[in-house]
């Protein structure tokens, strides 16, 4: 195994002479005696050893001592071995935006790859009018399981320890999407389902596990759900014909003649998203960060897979099961009570 001598080395033990030729260390009850070896004087040694004070990078030690880099670490590695060296070299820092970029540059591709090329996004977006239509409501039916627990991972930065802008950012932003749930659950009313019908009703297993993952990652790595927030919120893109905000499902709706009852709720939280600018969040909370601890892109980016994977089979599992029209739109814990869609007017006749 490689070692490496620490940046700003600092000897934890005292130094003292007890020969023309011997030094002797001790930390604690422990006592080492040292002798120069090679080319390295004792009086080189001695110089080295009380030189190694944390205040000094290993080229300061050298320029000062004369003794060469190589000979620095023949010296000092035993001390290291032996944990009498500590580093008080200042940790290497990384720009919280640079951070930012890096990770959404790996989840761009990613979503391009996993979740845009999938199969549900490749059918909403190719062929809409010959998409199922209980696929757009069980699409809008898994968000609203999304929204109403989006509590069990929001509120987990609310206290985010390390900054107060970042807490008072949390608050407000907790605040902004609080109750967008009521927004989406007139959506279905015109589907018979009541809001009671879908709080005793539980999600696909894929929706499931996205929420546990992000609630999870919330609470042991708040910095890296900031990130993703801009994403699962959303960017929504600018009609230049309406001059009003829309995204790829809702024009998808539109061309697929899904009734306004269901599309009209949908597109209101869209613009309501759109107008405090969710998808800009994360750059927003990173912008108003410190800089941050060496290793955190690293960090960040090697959890970006699995999250994009579990976002694309939230997705994915819409297709999967709602685009099989005989299974139940709502599923609750008794199989008497479930809902379907089959002999309502669904408006596109």
């Amino acid at each position: 195994m490689t070692r490496t001598i620490p940046g700003k080395p600092q000897l934890l033990a005292e130094v003292s002479e007890t020969s023309a030729a011997t030094l002797e260390l001790r930390s604690g009850e422990v006592t080492f005696e040292v002798e120069p070896e090679g080319e390295v004087t004792a009086e080189q040694l001695g110089a080295v050893l009380r030189s190694t004070d944390g205040s000094a990078s290993l080229a300061e030690i050298s320029a000062k001592t004369g003794v060469a880099p190589d000979q620095l670490t023949t010296i000092l590695l035993p001390a290291q071995i032996a944990g009498l060296l500590a580093d008080r070299a200042e940790p290497a820092a990384e720009a919280p935006m640079a951070v930012l970029g890096s990770v959404e540059h790996v989840v761009n591709r990613l979503l391009e790859e996993l979740v845009f090329d999938g199969p549900f996004w490749r059918a909403i977006l190719d062929h809409p009018e010959q998409v199922e239509p209980h696929v757009y409501y069980g699409f809008g039916l898994e968000n609203w399981f999304f929204l109403s627990r989006e509590c069990e991972f929001d509120s987990a930065i609310l206290a985010y320890p390390s900054s107060d802008a970042i807490r008072t950012m949390a608050n407000d932003f907790y605040h902004e999407e609080h109750r967008h749930d009521d927004i989406v659950v007139r959506a279905f009313e015109g589907l018979g389902i009541a809001r009671a019908d879908l709080v005793s009703a539980r999600p696909l297993s894929t929706t499931s596990g996205l929420i546990k993952l992000l609630s999870w990652w919330a609470r042991t790595d708040p910095l890296f759900f900031i990130a993703t927030i801009g994403i699962l919120e959303g960017r929504l893109e600018q009609s230049e014909e309406e001059g009003a905000t829309y995204d790829s499902f809702l024009r998808a709706c539109g061309i697929a003649g899904i009734p306004a009852h269901f599309v009209e709720p949908m597109r209101q939280h869209a613009k309501v998203n759109a107008g405090h600018d969710h998808g800009s969040v994360s750059r927003e909370f990173f912008a108003a960060l410190p800089p941050l601890p060496a290793g955190t892109t690293a960090r960040l980016v090697g959890k970006a897979h699995l999250f994009v994977e579990a976002y694309a089979e939230f997705f994915n599992g819409v297709l999967e099961y709602y685009g099989n029209a005989a299974r139940p739109l709502v599923r609750t814990l008794s199989a008497s009570t479930l809902i379907t869609t089959a002999g309502v007017d669904d408006g596109r006749s």
